[in-house]
């Protein structure tokens, strides 16, 4: 029974820190950690333990000079202005995203909506990093969306060339991240609802401000 215990527990850390590379393997300023929020993490690990999120990796031929590919750099430029992207700057994730936008550029043009969002096949394309927590919002509030594409940072020294992730739930699993959301938001309710209680005496209302 230990023994069982055990392997469970290894197979749980290695979703978890194959997680951690593939959702925050973006470095820098605002760098995130899948392990912020152990119970998000806790639930994203199990349901992808237990099938009902189907993961799938991709490799692909990282283009260097992908910038002058007119196709990829029109697309970018499109779309830069809706999800806010610096054109032109000349910074490493520039071409990364223009990468991605020409693998997936079969799914059909991209618009913005929060995030990449590609209408025709009902994908969510993300370069960067997202949180298990935000992943749960997103399927949650958007029922159209099917499947997440997610490009992590694509020079990882374990892989031997870049790759990128599907994510894609089962009805089960939507049901599932819903709950989970709708009892985070009703947490935060109360814990704001206690904690305006205890300081209603102290900040002035609302109506006294504006």
């Amino acid at each position: 029974m230990e023994k069982e215990s055990e392997k469970k527990y290894e197979t749980m850390k290695k979703i978890m820190d194959a997680l951690e590379d593939i959702l925050c393997s973006y470095q820098g300023r605002g760098h995130q950690s899948v392990y912020v929020d152990l119970d998000s993490l806790a639930l994203f690990t199990s349901l992808i333990a237990y099938g009902q999120i189907q993961v799938e990796n991709y490799r692909y031929d990282y283009d260097d000079n992908i910038r002058e590919d007119e196709e990829a750099e029109r697309i970018y430029r499109e779309l830069a202005p809706q999800a806010r992207w610096r054109v032109g700057q000349g910074t490493q994730i520039e071409p990364i995203r223009m990468n991605a936008l020409k693998l997936l550029a079969a799914q059909g043009m991209p618009t913005y909506q929060g995030q990449v969002y590609y209408v025709d096949t009902g994908s969510i394309l993300v370069c960067g990093g997202i949180l298990p927590y935000e992943i749960f919002q997103l399927f949650t509030d958007m029922p159209e969306v099917k499947k997440l594409y997610v490009f992590p940072y694509p020079f990882q020294a374990e892989w031997e060339k870049p790759l990128y992730f599907s994510f894609e739930p089962t009805e089960a699993a939507r049901e599932e991240m819903q709950k989970y959301v709708e009892r985070k938001l009703d947490e935060m309710c109360r814990i704001m609802r206690e904690k305006s209680e205890g300081i209603s005496g102290i900040i002035p209302k609302v109506e006294d401000i504006f």
